[in-house]
């Protein structure tokens, strides 16, 4: 029986187990939803490269039955870096995103044989139909250009913008200098769905402290070749091999482009060893046991880097296996 005046309530032993429960929940509960966080990134990064491969067939089909080149080098001139990740953007979205031109050279100045101009570099913001109109011949090409995948899903983004202008190994840059400084190229890459990244590039301050993903790095199948080791590398510089593992290590080189400035002591991918040994051991296709074989050896490897943004760790994503 109550008293008369007497106040029902918790007491403070009742209040700090009831607190204690919430504490012990919520500590299980968030690792689980990181997980759940984690899973539905890897599931959108395979349904992104399931977009880029049906892009794939489409140009394979329109272009003599070929993937596009993923040399490290630009095609028209081997002193230029112009890497498997740029060339990927270039076929699929164009160097500015507004389409292929068929009379591309993947050459990293983006001119055809003529010396044509065939792309806007402007990525950074959208191109404006006052600019194309001032740029007759850039405004024909546009006619002529194709998007291979649907700029709503997939981003391109410049490798100058993630990186920052200075890092004159990931841009494609030529031996001619101003001021000192190699000439780049504002070149992109299709960036994954794990966003960490800053956009960084005093060139797109509208766009300062949006976050990117990292480069999706693009490999094509050499379907001549038989091989698949990473001795090949140091005895025959890949000349037997299938996949070559120097057609990113522009990318693969830089560290993180969250981080300040590039290479130590700022994280170093693990692909980016120098033997290529990794690589041949991640992209082996296990079900072949006579010969190291590896998957899709008669297409082309796409490698996300993960949540991690390290390329070469667990939590990478291929467009092979599960």
């Amino acid at each position: 029986m109550k008293l008369r005046g007497e106040k029902a309530g918790f007491t403070i032993i009742e209040l700090l187990t009831v607190m204690s429960i919430i504490v012990i929940l919520i500590s299980i509960m968030v690792p689980a939803l990181n997980k759940v966080r984690r899973f539905a990134k890897i599931v959108g990064q395979k349904g992104q490269f399931h977009e880029i491969s049906k892009g794939m067939e489409l140009y394979r089909n329109e272009h003599e039955e070929t993937y596009p080149d993923s040399g490290a080098f630009d095609l028209t001139n081997p002193a230029i870096g112009y890497c498997g990740a740029m060339k990927l953007c270039e076929a699929m979205l164009g160097q500015d995103g507004m389409g292929f031109h068929p009379d591309s050279r993947f050459a990293a100045n983006g001119l055809n044989s003529a010396g044509i101009p065939l792309y806007l570099f402007s990525l950074c913001i959208p191109t404006s139909p006052d600019l194309i109109a001032s740029t007759p011949v850039l405004s024909a090409n546009l006619r002529e250009r194709k998007k291979y995948l649907d700029t709503e899903n997939i981003r391109a983004v410049r490798l100058q913008d993630m990186y920052t202008w200075s890092v004159s190994n990931g841009s494609s840059y030529t031996g001619i200098r101003l001021n000192g400084d190699p000439v780049q190229y504002p070149n992109a890459v299709i960036s994954d769905v794990f966003l960490h990244a800053q956009i960084k590039s005093l060139s797109c301050p509208l766009q300062a402290g949006v976050k990117v993903g990292m480069p999706v790095l693009y490999y094509k199948a050499d379907p001549s070749k038989l091989s698949h080791d990473a001795n090949d590398l140091v005895i025959n510089n890949n000349i037997n091999n299938i996949y070559n593992v120097d057609d990113n290590w522009a990318i693969t080189a830089l560290g993180l482009p969250w981080e300040s400035g590039m290479g130590p002591p700022n994280p170093v991918h693990p692909l980016y060893d120098g033997t290529g040994r990794l690589f041949y051991q991640i992209t082996q296709n296990d079900k072949i046991t006579s010969t190291p074989r590896p998957h899709n050896e008669d297409g082309y490897i796409l490698i996300s880097a993960g949540y991690d943004g390290l390329y070469g760790t667990r939590d990478d994503v291929y467009n092979f296996a599960d």
